[in-house]
């Protein structure tokens, strides 16, 4: 009887980690194939985006100025990770815009928290953002206008957004903050410029630049009805974005490249070329 209980008790344990071999293989068979599944969707998505503005599916965004790291953009993300990158040159009848659009996600949300930007009044960004780069070239100093939007109630993050991360839930169960200032970037004051722009737009900077007189660029702020747009310049670059959730849609995203480029002609035309030659009218 002790033998046979014995050859059973072998024989359970043989059959136990079998099973416990085919659940594990099960496991890694699912997460790779969900894996596969979400990078497929995913370059669906920047192959959509691609065709509907024209520009070309890229695999990162390395290529653009350091500046962009100086960024207002910047600090509120602290970084983090593009998604849906498409890069081209666009022709324009006051010469070739180099562009580069993306979505990226925040490093700041992949540990469950969020910043504001603290300026007057402060503003803050959804855990992913659309962000259209041009290469104007001209040279500015650091400007950022912003349209009045969601983004400047600060509101937190949603309750099914905070059951859905493990960060959020860690952070919540630690009672530890999920939101806080982010650092100024030391070319921007908090306080907003004097200077008169259209209705529900304000302007920081360290001085009143010429630009932000100038019709053609204002004519192309009042034109831009997009809630929350956010432009910011710096040296060479000009980076829009919403500081609001990702643009859902091919669609949508290639109308924020347009106004992108509809803003630097709006620039091109207000600030005259380095090199003292503009393309014949």
């Amino acid at each position: 009887m002790e033998a046979l209980d014995g050859l059973l008790c072998r024989n359970s344990l043989i059959c136990y980690g079998a099973g416990v071999d085919w659940l594990i293989y099960g496991i890694v068979a699912g997460g790779g194939a969900a894996l596969a599944g979400s990078r497929l969707f995913r370059r669906s998505r920047q192959a959509a985006v691609a065709s509907a503005s024209g520009l070309e599916a890229i695999d990162d965004i390395s290529h653009l100025p350091e500046s962009l790291q100086r960024t207002a953009l910047w600090s509120i993300a602290e970084g983090g990770f593009e998604r849906r990158a498409v890069h081209g040159t666009t022709k324009r009848d006051r010469g070739d815009i180099e562009v580069t659009a993306f979505d990226l996600e925040t490093l700041r949300s992949r540990r469950g928290e969020w910043a504001y930007l603290p300026v007057e009044p402060p503003f803050r960004l959804g855990d992913v953002v659309s962000v259209v780069a041009c290469d104007l070239d001209r040279t500015f100093p650091h400007l950022l206008l912003k349209r009045t939007g969601r983004g400047d109630k600060l509101h937190d993050d949603e309750l099914g957004e905070i059951a859905t991360s493990l960060t959020r839930i860690a952070r919540e169960a630690l009672r530890v903050g999920r939101n806080h200032p982010a650092d100024l970037p030391a070319t921007l004051p908090a306080t907003a410029l004097e200077v008169e722009l259209p209705e529900q737009w304000r302007a920081y900077g360290r001085d009143v630049d010429p630009l932000l007189r100038h019709t053609a660029f204002r004519a192309a702020l009042a034109a831009t009805h997009r809630r929350d747009l956010v432009i910011e310049l710096i040296d060479s670059l000009m980076i829009v974005y919403p500081a609001a959730r990702a643009i859902t849609g091919a669609d949508p995203f290639a109308d924020l490249i347009s106004s992108a480029l509809a803003l630097g002609d709006a620039i091109r035309v207000a600030v005259p070329s380095p090199r003292g030659v503009e393309p014949a009218a």
